[in-house]
């Protein structure tokens, strides 16, 4: 590029200059879907987590192995997990969209990116929070029997087992293992078009 190379908005379409102007988070869709499949992920620690407890805590909390038992923690790293993974593959889905046709105009411009808005907060917001209060809740019993103790006395229960939503840490580590994994494939499909 030229020295004396003047920026001209003129280069630029009409969604690209609305876009730069009004989008929440300033990465592409491709790069925010990679970290909603990151997010995904990341909640695969939930069985190596509850494989991995203490065995004061096994004993002291559960009656059969923490990674086979319903936990409503579980199911929370679940909805995260899911959170993420759908934004991200939603997010992929807009980035071919727009790769593949012209670029929005006029009132499509903004259909375009409240939807990339949207995938964007459920992604970030509730699979991170998601993922991140999950994952805290179950690496809680590492800290021992007195640390669930004083979570007690405070009004958290970290692994209370809940039947009727049988979620299991083995179960959410298969989804989010399998979640994370088809939003990699899918950028990296959608990046190599």
């Amino acid at each position: 590029m030229p020295d004396d190379y003047q920026f001209d908005p003129t280069d630029r379409s009409e969604y690209d200059l609305v876009r730069a102007g009004t989008v929440i988070v300033p990465l592409s869709p491709l790069r925010k879907a990679r970290v909603c499949g990151a997010v995904a992920l990341l909640a695969s620690f939930a069985a190596p987590l509850a494989a991995t407890l203490p065995v004061a805590v096994r004993e002291a909390v559960f009656t059969r192995p923490p990674v086979t038992t319903p936990l409503g923690v579980a199911a929370v790293v679940l909805v995260g997990a899911v959170a993420a993974g759908g934004a991200g593959l939603g997010l992929v889905a807009l980035q071919r969209h727009l790769a593949r046709g012209p670029d929005p105009t006029g009132d499509a411009v903004w259909s375009v990116l409240a939807v990339e808005d949207v995938l964007t907060g459920i992604g970030f917001v509730t699979g991170g929070l998601g993922v991140a209060v999950g994952l805290s809740l179950l690496t809680s019993g590492h800290w021992g029997v007195d640390a669930l103790g004083g979570l007690r006395r405070t009004g958290i229960e970290p692994y209370a087992s809940v039947l009727t939503v049988p979620v299991t840490p083995r179960l959410a580590t298969a989804v989010a293992l399998g979640t994370g994994l088809a939003v990699f494939a899918a950028t990296a499909v959608v990046d190599g078009e």
